[in-house]
């Protein structure tokens, strides 16, 4: 036995010999990489461009980094874009593009300069500019005012395509014609509170206001907003905002004839749109049943019965719109705090109540369904289907009490659940309700 331990811990040493051989030290193991010619020539032009000012970076969007590489010019070869700000310059911010000559080495090729005290977000897309793309720049004028440019590069020069302020903005194809059109919205003023939304469109290399269209009444700022499909597979906006307490509303808009956006989810009679639903079930717009179309939550309130941790529950109707503004309801959901929905039956009509309970001392929160109403005078509760996310240390043996049945598990926490004996068929067995569970979870959040 001491013989082979021998053995094997010289075969080890003569590997680990070998390995040493083959790739050098430590040192030269973790040594950074030698920089390219191309690289040791553009941070020098950089540096030399840089002077006085220093080296910034957008804020937000998905083009965050301090120096990014783009086809510009769409000669197929990528340009180098830093940005810098100098404050005191007139004009204190500057977007350099740097450019490949014939031998390899970057030359500064453009330049956008603009006021301000950040450059907020920057994006390349293809906005029908005569150019190879366009360029989007938002400027942070001040911390309320916003200023959004867009740019086509024209002979090595950045021609100016549009200019607007906003509070928010994004780009998305409305019409289907292939190209880039600019969503921005705008915030409401004293002379007309409600926030509205604003599409322009290119008309003769120019991004012109074509339309403007009001949110609900009563919508303040929005929380998100996402372009998406309606049936049909027109393409619409999907935009939720905060309405009153605890509330969000979403408002859909979509291209009429002669590009004129509509908010086709807009009661006339109400003002605002009935895609109402409750801040905290941390839900958004999305493909709930992914067949490709945009889907809007829409809430129901069930009432709680017995010592509930939280008053009162929401049921989503998801439904699809049509670009006329009529809808149809795809699917219902429960959405808890503790990342998992249940899809709720078609059967399941009537009057339903829900209670949750739950100990962050063993790491254990229950959510009962249940038939009937409780009130003052009588209750009709029959609970028929209880499910709990164990996020305890003991949560394995938790889940394996009889009669559970384990719906998910990761390594945070097991999601399991009980169907109740009663008198009432819910219509779900183990396998069903397997399949209308969904998880992803998101750790022990409060709902209500």
């Amino acid at each position: 036995m001491g013989k082979r331990v021998l053995i094997c811990l010289a075969l080890l040493l003569g590997m680990m010999g070998l390995v040493g051989c083959e790739f050098g030290s430590v040192e030269e193991m973790y040594a950074l990489p030698k920089s390219s010619e191309a690289y040791v020539n553009l941070q020098a032009k950089i540096n030399q461009e840089k002077g006085n000012a220093e080296y910034i970076a957008p804020l937000s969007g998905e083009n965050r980094q301090t120096i990014q590489l783009v086809d510009v010019d769409g000669d197929g070869a990528q340009e180098a874009v830093a940005f810098f700000r100098d404050i005191t310059a007139e004009a204190p911010l500057k977007i350099v593009i740097f450019k490949q000559d014939d031998r390899g080495e970057y030359q500064a090729y453009t330049r956008i300069e603009g006021v301000g005290s950040e450059i907020e977000s920057i994006d390349y897309l293809d906005l029908g500019g005569a150019g190879g793309v366009d360029i989007l720049v938002g400027w942070q004028v001040s911390t309320a005012v916003h200023s959004l440019v867009g740019y086509t590069i024209t002979d090595g020069e950045p021609v100016e395509i549009m200019r607007s302020g906003y509070s928010r903005y994004l780009t998305a194809d409305l019409d289907s014609d292939g190209q880039e059109e600019v969503i921005l919205s705008q915030a409401g003023s004293s002379n007309s509170p409600t926030p509205r939304i604003e599409y322009y469109d290119n008309r003769e290399g120019m991004m012109e206001l074509m339309s403007t269209a009001p949110l609900s009444d009563g919508a303040t700022d929005i929380s998100s907003w996402q372009a998406g499909l309606l049936e049909g597979d027109v393409p619409a906006l999907f935009v939720t905002s905060f309405f009153g307490k605890d509330v969000l509303i979403t408002d859909v808009f979509c291209l009429k004839q002669s590009n004129e956006l509509k908010n086709i989810s807009c009661n006339s009679s109400l003002r605002h749109s009935e895609s109402l639903f409750h801040y905290y079930t941390g839900v958004q717009p999305e493909d709930i049943n992914e067949d490709g179309l945009m889907d809007v939550p829409v809430a129901k309130a069930v009432a709680s019965y017995g010592d509930s941790s939280v008053d009162g529950f929401w049921w989503l109707s998801w439904v699809n719109y049509r670009a006329d503004g009529t809808k149809t309801v795809v699917m219902t959901t429960y959405h808890s705090g503790d990342g998992w929905y249940l899809e709720i039956p078609d059967s399941w009509t009537g009057d339903f109540s829900m209670n949750q309970q739950e100990s962050s001392t063993i790491g254990v929160r229950t959510v009962t369904f249940a038939r009937g109403l409780e009130t003052d005078q009588e209750s009709t509760v029959t609970p028929f289907l209880e499910i709990s996310c164990l996020t305890g240390s003991d949560r394995t043996r938790q889940a394996r009490e009889s009669g559970q049945i384990i719906l998910y598990s990761d390594t945070a926490a097991i999601y399991t659940a009980q169907l109740l004996p009663g008198d009432w068929d819910c219509g779900l067995d183990e396998k069903s309700l397997v399949d209308s569970f969904h998880a992803s979870a998101s750790g022990w959040d409060t709902v209500g």
